[in-house]
């Protein structure tokens, strides 16, 4: 298991970001504008890691970690017994194909699918993760934030514990050791902070 991977599944916490970019204005008479602008929405975790790990059995783990640092992006998933529930599917689609070729930067697909799906299950279309907002038969789907890249009709979608999260570090925090007989507690001085990394 590499690196990041197994920060996750040690994880104490994780916070989860993939809000869209609004902005507020408020006027002297109290009244509230605001607009959403169009950006690509990427997740953004921050991973509490557990402390006091025995350095002497992850210590080819932190080197895992410092081989990739802030500048070389892994697959995350959450298809372990510790995290399936994050992104286990709700609805009782299987398999799905987008039908047509989606417009760019739409947030509504068609699919052709075996089943349904529920507000909050996780798709994936050409590298890049999307919620499903809606309940949904399994044809006309809404996703959270618009549509990366220009994936043709055909292409296939991946779902629920199939997905995957291609995250590069923002932070990684350092660690000291704390000794004991025959070894050292593993301590980080921070959270560790993945963002996702989007190059369509």
């Amino acid at each position: 298991m590499a690196g990041y991977q197994t920060i996750f599944e040690i994880s104490q916490s994780i916070s989860v970001n993939n809000r869209r970019v609004i902005g507020q204005q408020l006027s002297r008479s109290g009244q509230i504008t605001v607009a959403q602008y169009l950006t690509t929405v990427p997740w953004v975790f921050t991973v509490t890691a557990h402390n006091y790990l025995y350095y002497p059995q992850v210590r080819n783990i932190i080197q895992s970690i410092d081989n990739l640092d802030r500048q070389i992006p892994e697959l995350i998933t959450f298809d372990t017994p510790n995290l399936s529930w994050f992104t286990k599917m709700q609805g009782t689609a299987t398999a799905a194909t987008l039908a047509t070729t989606p417009t760019a930067n739409t947030q509504v697909l068609t699919l052709s699918s075996n089943g349904t799906f529920k507000a909050g299950d996780f798709i994936e279309i050409i590298g890049y993760v999307y919620k499903v907002t809606a309940d949904s038969a399994g044809t006309t789907v809404y996703i959270n934030r618009p549509l990366i890249g220009s994936p043709a009709s055909g292409t296939t979608v991946l779902m629920g514990n199939d997905v995957s999260f291609n995250l590069i570090a923002e932070k990684c925090p350092s660690y000291k050791l704390n000794p004991m007989t025959d070894g050292a507690f593993v301590e980080w001085d921070g959270d560790f902070q993945f963002r996702e990394y989007i190059t369509g």
